[in-house]
């Protein structure tokens, strides 16, 4: 049974199963490279809509997206929601960033749904399943039990200027599933930075997941969270489904 999260409208959820695969993808060492990937659950506002100011904003900067934008015209009250709660998640995940500034233009939708789990598959997630035989499946078990995968609309943030975030990255991906029914959007995000460039930031060894005594401790973790998987190609796993248990 899923829990109903309504009573904290627009604002991240402590969800234990998506924290400890979140920990797990903290800072990922791939030899020359660190992968910082992160889960985040947050829950949608359903009325809210853009202040009239923002809506004069938006009408002088981008008067397009009024008619026309990847999140619909932004003359619906649909399409401004989706808008203030995705600028609003944005805020949330990035404190230290000045996110006032998104457009919906920074958004694209992403329709072909094997092509966004190919991408967090061999990006992220099968980074770690070397290690931890087994975490791909429980990784998208975990997604699944959350945010109904087969029926969410993802976006990806793409932003049409700098992102400092992003900034200087070797690849980075910002992925929203988006289930309207349950009130939840799902954030899947990685950024992937040369070792010497991560150091350099706020990045330090003792993060470092895959490697030592850290996948050691790490992989008791994961042994906890089921067997090992062989998804192919833009597959993900389903909870209860039949395939899980060949």
């Amino acid at each position: 049974m899923h829990r109903a999260y309504a009573e904290h409208p627009g604002k991240l959820v402590q969800d234990p199963d998506l924290a400890q695969l979140s920990a797990m993808l903290k800072a990922i060492d791939a030899g020359d490279r660190i992968i910082k990937g992160r889960l985040e659950l947050f829950t949608c506002s359903r009325r809210r809509k853009l202040t009239a100011r923002q809506q004069q904003d938006l009408q002088r900067r981008e008067p397009q997206s009024l008619a026309d934008s990847p999140l619909g015209p932004l003359v619906s009250d649909t399409a401004q929601n989706l808008l203030v709660n995705l600028t609003s998640l944005m805020s949330l995940l990035f404190v230290d960033y000045d996110c006032s500034t998104i457009t919906p233009n920074d958004f694209e939708p992403c329709p072909d749904k094997p092509s966004v789990v190919n991408t967090i598959n061999h990006s992220l997630a099968a980074v770690v399943e070397r290690v931890h035989r087994g975490f791909l499946n429980e990784f998208w078990k975990a997604v699944q039990y959350k945010v109904d995968v087969a029926t969410c609309d993802i976006y990806a943030f793409r932003p049409q200027s700098s992102f400092e975030p992003t900034d200087n990255s070797l690849m980075s991906f910002h992925y929203f599933f988006i289930d309207v029914t349950r009130g939840l959007i799902l954030f899947i995000g990685s950024v992937t930075r040369s070792r010497g460039s991560a150091r350099g930031g706020m990045d330090s060894d003792s993060d470092l997941m895959i490697s030592g005594d850290s996948a050691s401790s790490a992989s008791k973790r994961s042994s906890s969270m089921g067997s090992s998987s062989n998804l192919r190609d833009g597959e993900y796993a389903f909870v209860g489904d039949d395939a899980m248990s060949d």
